[in-house]
């Protein structure tokens, strides 16, 4: 059976790099890599293009890879994108993550990786290097850990800060009243001694 070809496209500012990435993409059975964009903003406003892969810097002028994420989903509703960036803290990844990327690369390392990602993506997987990997693993170890001396309510309220809900969607998530989630978040921070929700965010991303 002939396998489809699917069509990477490279969103990268660095264009030397993003020549690199489309030289090792085409040297790849099944994948073609025909363009190269410098910013998010000419891929979106591009109507002719077809893209199956998307590999996205984050650290890009105008409009970053963060910011891109979302907009690409809707214009692209089954597009794979893969982060490929130095930008490798750990909230940062986490929030790639969430906003739908099911690959993330950290760049010093995109010629060992390119092709076990394209591998994992051709058979429906996801990918991260271990680099990435080990981040993202340590972070939901000191995330528990952090958490087991919360009562259950509390953890439910905490994670649903840590998750950038309201107080309102908080409280009807978990069928409890706005009252009752302030309560929680009071009893939160004093048994970790911190007084916002910024703190408590910076604690459990960075262990802080």
């Amino acid at each position: 059976m002939v396998e489809t070809i699917r069509n990477v496209i490279i969103i990268e500012d660095d264009l030397e790099f993003a020549l690199l990435q489309k030289e090792m993409v085409n040297k790849s059975d099944n994948y073609f890599c025909e363009k190269i964009y410098i910013s998010p903003i000419g891929f979106l406003c591009d109507e002719e293009i077809k893209a199956d892969i998307i590999l996205l810097d984050i650290l890009m002028p105008n409009m970053n890879g963060l910011e891109a994420i979302p907009k690409i989903l809707q214009k692209y509703k089954n597009v794979s994108i893969i982060i490929n960036s130095v930008q490798d803290d750990t909230e940062t990844i986490l929030m790639a993550l969430r906003l739908g990327v099911i690959g993330y690369i950290d760049k010093q390392n995109f010629d060992v990786y390119i092709y076990e990602v394209l591998n994992s993506i051709k058979n429906d997987g996801a990918f991260m290097t271990p680099k990435i990997a080990k981040k993202v693993f340590a972070f939901f170890n000191n995330k528990q850990r952090k958490l087991n001396i919360l009562t259950k309510r509390e953890r439910e309220v905490a994670i649903g800060i840590i998750d950038g809900l309201s107080y309102k969607l908080i409280a009807d998530k978990l069928s409890i009243s706005i009252e009752t989630v302030r309560m929680n978040i009071k009893s939160i921070y004093r048994k970790y001694k911190i007084h916002s929700k910024s703190e408590l965010i910076s604690m459990i991303y960075k262990g802080e």
